[in-house]
């Protein structure tokens, strides 16, 4: 009986461990006047040791991408997926584009932050990079699943409806909405749902055929 009280204690502490520095990584990328993420002010910030954080991430790049992967949960990812996997694509396109900006307003200064950082640091751009490339994937399975339902705007393929999808579906699509144009995340979503219904989605044709 002891042992599996011992196991589950420890885990409980790497549990917290790992949120303590997450945490500091996080307050550091978002505070610091630098755009950096450095393993030693991570450390002393989350009063661990440098080696602790390898042990629990990896790798700096690790650390970068396991606080990516955090925000975007903390900001609703769970939603987002949810939303996608609608069985109606029409309203699995409509609902994810509202559910993307909410979760992006949610964790709007630190993904700013790490989209910075990966246009100049490698750590940051590989885990940046192999999100964006699933939710590029995400966007041609959807394209793929209103073609099939007869819902693609007419002449337009697939891969170029894939296309305007991810460009809809990018942090930077919304970020110049929401930080530079002012809007906030209801009204980042219905630009980018008008976008959606003019450039994407064609007319129901069962809807709109004579009885």
């Amino acid at each position: 009986m002891t042992r599996p009280y011992v196991q589950r204690a420890r885990a409980e502490a790497a549990a917290r461990t790992r949120r303590e520095i997450l945490d500091a990584a996080r307050t550091a990328l978002v505070s610091a006047d630098r755009l950096d993420v450095a393993i030693g002010e991570v450390a002393a910030a989350a009063g661990v040791a440098r080696s602790t954080i390898y042990i629990a991430f990896g790798s700096r790049a690790g650390l970068i991408a396991a606080l990516t992967s955090d925000a975007l949960e903390r900001g609703g990812l769970a939603t987002v997926i949810g939303t996608y996997r609608s069985n109606d694509p029409v309203e699995a396109v409509e609902a994810s584009l509202r559910a993307n900006c909410r979760m992006y307003a949610a964790e709007h200064a630190l993904l700013a932050r790490l989209a910075a950082l990966a246009a100049v640091d490698p750590d940051a751009s590989g885990p940046i990079g192999r999100l964006n490339d699933g939710r590029s994937a995400a966007m041609s399975d959807l394209a793929a699943r209103l073609e099939a339902s007869g819902r693609l705007a007419p002449g337009l393929s697939v891969e170029r409806a894939a296309d305007v999808l991810s460009v809809l579906t990018a942090f930077g699509t919304f970020d110049e909405l929401h930080a530079r144009r002012g809007l906030d995340a209801e009204a980042c979503a219905d630009v980018l749902v008008a976008i959606a219904r003019s450039a994407v989605i064609g007319t129901d044709e069962r809807a709109t055929a004579p009885a």
